[in-house]
């Protein structure tokens, strides 16, 4: 009986799953397009969820980027989710907290919709309920996604048809589109990892994993912060280069033929914890472990001087101010006490520089050699004027 009693409630709660919607000119909308408006708009746009979620809220933003990318692809002739090279003549801004509907079951959301200009104007702004009540249970988040399909179109409905007059021509003037931080109210980093110039042409390296998916990305260099590009960048490795306009007098010294020899000292410098410790870069010293990387991988070594999240994509140099290699990692503590019952200390992977001198030929960056530091104090005074900060926009 009791087995029977859990068998029902969970069925309950599971409920019936809805079936997802796969093409939104099927959705019925109670507001109607007028009639004389033609889909696609010759328009481009982009669009950006929020990720934040308020205490004891729900925020199914996968869900609300699934539902907004099937609806705007039949408004627009372009239309993408937001990227730091994204142009658009309109960003469609959205964001949702969700809570469980205790009376008829599923989720209830409110959406907010705000749609702005190239230069950065608001031209629309609206909030509503999106209901998936009454549709299914606990874990039917098709049910969620389906209300969102409804929600955003019956709003670009309302958008269109408020603009039908001037949308295409306000789309077609040639204002100068504004930087993509600008059309945030108060946008933070979502993360942040360390770089380094190879170049005096304001051009950096870091780790791919640093600046993946980023709407923006920025370079923090001794107190000032410039806009970055994402030159080139590979997940296979976990390298990446930026560019930016500052003209940097420092940059490291890299040659590609490099041995790193077992035991070598080494120092790396970047910004761990940055929420927590200064904005000027840290340094930690070490050695050479094991000439192999993860699993023995080819290309990467490992080291002592310890890092930290925010150490990524810096620089691990010998004591003659030489590039070793840069920061991709260390073992996970958690996996390791799962996985062996232990923990590591110091456990740390870079990729050597044969791969980075690779990287960075095939992309046509250049870089070069400069004669070796004297002592570890002047390599260490070196490292302060090439380390910066990256910051990571989402």
């Amino acid at each position: 009986m009791k087995k029977l009693v859990v068998m029902l409630i969970s069925l309950i709660l599971l409920g019936c799953e809805a079936t997802p919607v796969q093409n939104a000119a099927q959705v019925k909308t109670k507001s109607k397009l007028n009639a004389n408006i033609q889909l696609p708009l010759d328009v481009t746009a982009a669009f950006y969820v929020d990720k934040s979620t308020p205490e004891r809220k729900i925020n199914f933003y996968g869900k609300l980027e699934e539902a907004t990318e099937l609806v705007m692809k039949d408004f627009f002739t372009s239309s993408e989710q937001l990227t730091s090279s994204s142009n658009f003549d309109y960003l469609i801004q959205l964001g949702a907290v969700s809570d469980w509907d205790y009376v008829w079951g599923g989720y209830e959301s409110d959406l907010e919709l705000v749609i702005k200009n190239r230069s950065g104007d608001t031209v629309f702004k609206r909030q509503v309920q999106s209901s998936a009540s009454g549709t299914g249970g606990v874990y039917d988040f098709n049910a969620v996604y389906n209300a969102f399909v409804k929600s955003v179109k019956e709003l670009l409905i309302e958008f269109v048809n408020s603009q039908e007059r001037n949308l295409v021509a306000t789309a077609a003037e040639s204002a100068t589109p504004i930087t993509i931080k600008a059309f945030f109210d108060d946008m933070s980093p979502a993360g942040s990892g360390t770089g380094f110039y190879i170049d005096k042409n304001g051009t950096l390296v870091t780790a791919a994993h640093v600046v993946s998916e980023c709407i923006l990305v920025e370079v923090k260099h001794k107190g000032q912060t410039y806009a970055a590009n994402i030159a080139k960048s590979s997940e296979l490795l976990d390298l990446a280069v930026l560019t930016t306009d500052y003209q940097n007098p420092q940059s490291i010294s890299i040659r590609d033929e490099l041995e790193v020899t077992l035991g070598k000292p080494l120092f790396a410098t970047g910004f761990p914890l940055s929420n927590l410790l200064s904005d000027y870069p840290s340094l930690t010293v070490g050695n050479v472990t094991s000439q192999g990387g993860l699993k023995g991988a080819r290309g990467s070594f490992q080291f002592s001087a310890p890092v930290q999240p925010g150490n990524s994509g810096g620089a691990v140099v010998d004591y003659s101010g030489q590039l070793l290699g840069v920061v991709s990692g260390s073992l996970n503590q958690r996996m390791m006490l799962n996985s062996a019952g232990t923990t590591s200390q110091n456990v740390n992977f870079a990729i050597g520089t044969s791969l980075l001198a690779k990287f960075l030929t095939k992309g046509g960056f250049s870089f070069s050699a400069s004669e070796p530091a004297p002592n570890f104090e002047e390599a260490s005074k070196l490292a302060v004027e090439y380390t910066n900060q990256v910051l990571c926009y989402k």
